[in-house]
């Protein structure tokens, strides 16, 4: 029964939003409220006459919307000002109720991929100037931020490393040293917490003493041979067990997610565009303001 309950106002609610409305038939609408209704919005109850005539001076410039040969508003049995319209999208927002009920878009915090910046030049987590409250983690805090995050329903993670610079070199190799910061800070999370969706930086600019996405020759981006380099990091941390690799080199091309048939890849354009873009290559000490990209 509730069922058909269910059903039977769900058809009548269809109803209403597409029947063709009176003035598709030439039929003025009527206003239900009358010529002179409340104003609901002021806070003193001032009667508003909705057919809005005599309010502009005779000589005034304005133009009348109800007039001409094609309106852009018709005038309803009443002589008020009507919008000649068949949907008011005002009434799947009158409450919070109805609000709930036809929303489509829920944000949960897993929905949210949480960024860790992890490191190894110490024993203590280091702050991040530029990104206020964010901080290097070692990879013991790391495992612990993660634990604590997964508590809160957060199940997706990011790893964005500071590398030392005796590890940085043009080609960027340290990228996809099987040893490096990164594939052994996955396996530790997937081997504690193997629910956790960890993400990985498919990037050169933190093991690049040049402070840039690429391989750099007499002042220029060798793109091709970046983008053979960044198919090796790929394949590197697919294999040290990263669910997501998240391409965001700005080469023109991608690597594969190391040839595993539940790899995935996403996107970090979106980053690209957002006030945090230049934080995110100053957190891992890869880039200075003046260096040129």
């Amino acid at each position: 029964m509730k069922v058909l309950s269910t059903a039977l106002l769900l058809l009548v609610g269809s109803a209403s939003a597409f029947s063709p409305s009176p003035s598709s038939f030439g039929i003025r609408p009527l206003s239900p409220l009358g010529a002179k209704t409340v104003d609901r919005a002021s806070n003193d109850g001032e009667i508003v006459d909705r057919s809005l005539r005599g309010i502009d001076s005779s000589n005034a410039s304005a133009s009348d919307p109800t007039s001409g040969p094609r309106p852009a508003l018709i005038r309803n049995n009443a002589d008020e000002v009507w919008v000649p319209q068949r949907a008011r999208p005002r009434r799947n927002r009158k409450s919070a109720a109805v609000r709930s009920m036809v929303r489509e878009n829920i944000v949960t915090p897993a929905n949210f991929i949480y960024p860790l910046f992890i490191h190894e030049d110490g024993p203590e987590n280091v702050p991040i100037e530029s990104m206020p409250g964010c901080q290097r983690h070692t990879l013991e805090s790391m495992l612990r931020e993660v634990g604590e995050a997964m508590e809160q329903g957060v199940g997706t993670f990011v790893l964005f490393p500071k590398v030392p610079d005796a590890l940085k070199t043009n080609l960027g190799v340290e990228a996809y040293n099987p040893e490096g910061i990164v594939p052994r800070a996955v396996a530790m999370i997937k081997e504690k917490y193997p629910e956790a969706v960890v993400t990985t930086d498919v990037a050169l600019d933190p093991y690049s003493d040049q402070g840039h996405d690429g391989i750099v020759e007499n002042g220029k981006i060798l793109n091709d041979a970046t983008i053979a380099q960044l198919c090796k990091q790929a394949v590197c941390q697919a294999r040290a067990g990263a669910d997501i690799v998240a391409p965001s080199d700005m080469m023109v091309s991608a690597p594969v997610p190391g040839r595993r048939p539940d790899g995935e890849m996403v996107s970090a354009a979106f980053r690209s565009s957002s006030t945090l873009h230049p934080r995110f290559y100053v957190r891992t000490d890869a880039w200075e303001p003046s260096a040129t990209r």
